[in-house]
C-alpha cells in the first residue's frame, strides 16, 4: 500500500483537488445557485497559501488562514450575489473569479504575475491530505441528510414554496454560497501545499471546465458524485495518455457517452444498479409452522 501511495502521489493530489473543486460547485448548486465563483475563491487561498508559506508560517495555521479569507471574501460578495437569479447569477459569480484572474496577472510581488509561483515549501502530509478530503464528504453527506440539508433542496425545486414554509430562502443561500467558499479555499491550499507551484495555469477557465465536468461525470446533485467525478477526471487522462494525440478526442468521447446515457452521473449509475440488484433477489421463502409432537396417545392410535 505505501509503495502504491507513493508512486500514485501526483494522481492522488490531482484527484483530491478536483475532487474538492466539485464539491464547491456541488454545494452551492444544491442550494439552486449556479455559481463559477470557485475558481475566484480557489484563487485567493491558492496565493495566500503560497505566500504564508514562504513566510515560514506553520501549515495548520496557514490552513485556518485561508479558510477564515476565503469565508470573509465569500460574505462580503454575497448580499450582492444573492439578490441575482439564474444565469445574472451565474454570468456575476463568473465575473467575479475574472476579476480575481486579472488581479493575479497585474499584482507579481504578491501572485508572481504570469509565471506564478514556484518553489512553495510542499509541507502537506499526504494523509492530511486524505483526511481534509475525507472530512469534507463526510460533513456534506452529514448535511444533507440534516433539517438544514432538506431545507437547502428545497429551495433547488421551488423557492417560492420552500419561503411559503418558513424558509429564508436568501440566508439559507448564503450559507451555501459560505460553505462552498471555504470547500474552494481548501482545495487551493491543498494544490499550493502539495504541489509547491501556483499560478495563473491554476485559475484559468481550464479548470472552471474541469470542475464543471467533475459534477457532471460524477452526479451534480448526488453526495458521492464529486468523489467519482474527481478520480475518472483525474485518471482518465494518464490512462489514456498512450493513445498519444487521440487523447483528447478519447477524453471527449467518455464524458459525452457518461452524458448522454447516465445524465444523473456515475453516482446515478451505481443507485440504478444496486435498485436492479434488490429488484431481482428473490423473496424469502414462507415458512410453516413446524408440526407439534405427536403424544403418546396418538402414536398408539
Amino acid at each position: 500500500m505505501t509503495e502504491f501511495l507513493a508512486a500514485n502521489a501526483p494522481l492522488l493530489r490531482s484527484i483530491s483537488v478536483l475532487t474538492l473543486l466539485g464539491y464547491s460547485v456541488h454545494v452551492a448548486l444544491r442550494s439552486g445557485v449556479f455559481s463559477f465563483a470557485t475558481v475566484g475563491f480557489y484563487a485567493v487561498s491558492g496565493y495566500l497559501t503560497a505566500n504564508l508559506l514562504e513566510d515560514g508560517l506553520h501549515r495548520y495555521l496557514v490552513l485556518l488562514a485561508v479558510l477564515v479569507a476565503t469565508a470573509v471574501v465569500a460574505v462580503l460578495v454575497t448580499p450582492v450575489l444573492t439578490r441575482l437569479r439564474y444565469l445574472y447569477l451565474a454570468m456575476a459569480t463568473l465575473a467575479l473569479t475574472l476579476f480575481v484572474q486579472s488581479l493575479a496577472q497585474s499584482w507579481p510581488t504578491y501572485t508572481g504575475g504570469a509565471q506564478g509561483l514556484f518553489g512553495i515549501p510542499r509541507v502537506l502530509l499526504q494523509g492530511e491530505m486524505f483526511t481534509l478530503v475525507i472530512g469534507v464528504v463526510v460533513l456534506v453527506w452529514l448535511t444533507q441528510r440534516s433539517a438544514a440539508g432538506r431545507s437547502i433542496a428545497a429551495l433547488r425545486h421551488d423557492e417560492v414554496l420552500s419561503a411559503s414554509v418558513g424558509v429564508d430562502v436568501r440566508a439559507t443561500q448564503a450559507r451555501a454560497f459560505v460553505a462552498s467558499a471555504v470547500i474552494a479555499g481548501t482545495a487551493g491550499f491543498v494544490q499550493t501545499s502539495s504541489f509547491g507551484v501556483f499560478g495563473p495555469t491554476d485559475i484559468s477557465f481550464g479548470v472552471v471546465v474541469s470542475s464543471l465536468t467533475v459534477l457532471v461525470v460524477g452526479g451534480a446533485l448526488h453526495w458521492v458524485g464529486p468523489l467519482l467525478g474527481g478520480v475518472l477526471v483525474a485518471a482518465l487522462p494518464i490512462y489514456l495518455s498512450a493513445a498519444g494525440s487521440w487523447n483528447l478526442i478519447l477524453q471527449a468521447v467518455v464524458v459525452l457517452v457518461v452524458v448522454v446515457y447516465r445524465p444523473d452521473g456515475l453516482a446515478g449509475l451505481f443507485s440504478w444498479a444496486s435498485r436492479r440488484v434488490r429488484r431481482r433477489k428473490p423473496p424469502a421463502a414462507a415458512t410453516s409452522p413446524a408440526p407439534s409432537p405427536a403424544t403418546t396417545e396418538e402414536v398408539t392410535r
